[in-house]
């Protein structure tokens, strides 16, 4: 309401109009300030610093069959209309390949112009939830530049995972909209289109399944507030108060969620370790397999403040058989504690509670509750980096905020770890030049890997065959079931061939 002015006829002082503060739920309305242009502008540049070494290398590993060897994107119709395991992904890779042929820098340059697209797309959703322009920056600078995300970036084949979060963060976005507007004869609109994002999510990768669990989240620690309850009263008060915010949304969400991921499971066969409606879990037993998901979850929580990229772990982790391991019990205090800490931190900070929620949400589809053949591997951290990035800056404008030290000290060691990360992005870039750099930094990482092994040698067979054989023999040591043995029998045969000759 207007405020009138109390003495009848005098005229109200002329004002400079406020700046208008950006509020937790636009979508673009920062863009007109200078200092979010600037900043936007920077987070470009740095992205296409950080990953312009990778635009000269070539095709490697699973690339030969999913670009090189897929007839499907030889033509966009094709692609469209192909039965297709991943058809957004397909239908990226024939546009590609239409404007590009078979040269890797065209398929390179367009998952670094996709990353940069994600890198904004986070960026505007730190800042739907924050004011702070340097908390968004920061968040979004982590999520950009660390050394994990190249498995997605620079690994041309990791396009599912730049695909599916560009469409998972549209769709987020898109949702946040609606439900700001749901009174408002604009809501339908966002309504759809978040179906729509959200479904081509789907059909980029799997883990899109994740969204409506996210959003089950982000209203529940919305809705949280201290009412002076037990803690678990609290948390059973705030779940209902949650559901009944979107009861219906979250049934229907939750319904398609679980009949997508049952019909791609086991109509279409997404697993190798899901046969004939039957489950192979990891070791044999659900009991093995959850010792063995706490350890890749616990790898994951390093991995992220102690990078060691790897292109595949196949063989560099071990099945775990009983609880009483101690890397399982270390694993699970270190998962457990921080999933506690997540909920915990409801009573401090919401939004810091909502990053390490969200992070662990987003790893739900790959956390083996159906048993994937690939047991861990770094792309999945790609979208979930997002998570921890704002964790570590709001952790930051906590220590900042504390009056303990230097309220700028926090910021300058963020501000190192991510110059840090960045070189070692710039580095690692280089391990994926080739077949021969991608398996010698693999072999090296991890040896007991019969698939780096295998692929190493085969790098060597034309040039080095004495160097093949021994990394084709070591290959079978690691893994001598039948598969295995056929394959490197044939290599093994050809090199034997070329000596006699």
């Amino acid at each position: 309401m207007r405020r009138t002015s109390r003495a009848a006829g005098r005229k109200s002082p002329k004002r400079k109009p406020a700046r208008a503060k950006p509020t937790p739920h636009s979508f673009i309305s920062f863009l007109s300030a200078d200092a979010q242009l600037i900043a936007i502008v920077s987070l470009v540049i740095i992205v296409f610093l950080c990953y312009a070494n990778s635009l000269g290398n070539e095709f490697v590993f699973d690339d030969y069959l999913l670009v090189l060897g897929n007839n499907r994107i030889r033509s966009i119709n094709a692609a469209l209309f192909w039965n297709s395991y991943r058809p957004i992904r397909d239908i990226s890779y024939a546009i590609d390949y239409a404007l590009w042929g078979e040269r890797a820098f065209g398929f390179h340059l367009t998952n670094l112009v996709i990353h940069a697209a994600n890198v904004l797309l986070v960026f505007a959703l730190i800042r739907r939830f924050t004011e702070s322009l340097v908390t968004a920056a920061l968040a979004t600078l982590i999520f950009a530049v660390h050394p994990i995300q190249t498995d997605a970036v620079t690994y041309i084949s990791g396009r599912r995972d730049l695909l599916f979060t560009f469409f998972y963060l549209l769709a987020f976005h898109s949702y946040l909209t609606y439900y700001r507007r749901r009174w408002s004869p604009q809501a339908v609109v966002y309504f759809v289109l978040f179906f729509l994002l959200w479904a081509l999510s789907l059909l980029s990768k799997e883990m899109a399944a994740s969204l409506p669990i996210l959003i089950f989240v982000w209203h529940y620690c919305d809705a949280w507030e201290e009412e002076g309850e037990s803690w678990w009263r609290q948390a059973a008060h705030t779940a209902r108060k949650a559901f009944q915010r979107e009861k219906w949304l979250y049934v229907s969400l939750w319904l398609i969620g679980i009949a997508f991921t049952l019909y791609w499971v086991f109509i279409k066969g997404a697993s190798q370790r899901v046969t004939a409606g039957k489950i192979n879990y990891w070791g044999g037993s659900f009991y093995t397999n959850f010792l063995t998901v706490m350890r890749v979850h616990a790898w994951y929580l390093k991995q992220l403040v102690n990078p060691t990229p790897i292109a595949q772990y196949l063989g560099s982790l071990e099945i775990s058989r009983s609880i009483f391991d101690w890397r399982v019990l270390l694993s699970m205090a270190v998962v457990g504690g921080a999933l506690c800490g997540g909920f915990l931190l409801l009573k401090r900070d919401k939004l810091m509670a909502f990053a390490v929620l969200s992070y662990f949400v987003i790893l739900l589809p790959v956390s083996q509750i159906i048993p994937h053949h690939e047991l861990l591997a770094d792309h999945y951290l790609y979208l979930p980096m997002m998570s921890f990035g704002l964790f570590v800056a709001l952790l930051a404008r906590r220590i900042s905020q504390s009056g303990v030290i230097d309220k700028r000290a926090p910021y300058f060691v963020a501000a190192a770890a991510v110059i840090i990360l960045g070189a070692m992005t710039v580095i690692q870039n280089r391990t994926w030049k080739d077949e021969r750099t991608l398996w010698t930094a693999n072999y090296q990482a991890v040896p007991n890997s019969p698939r780096a092994a295998l692929n190493l040698g085969n790098t060597y067979q034309e040039t080095e065959p004495e160097r093949a054989k021994q990394l084709f023999k070591r290959a079978l040591e690691l893994d001598p079931t039948p598969d295995i043995k056929e394959k490197l029998y044939d290599r093994l045969a050809v090199i034997l061939i070329d000596e006699k000759k």
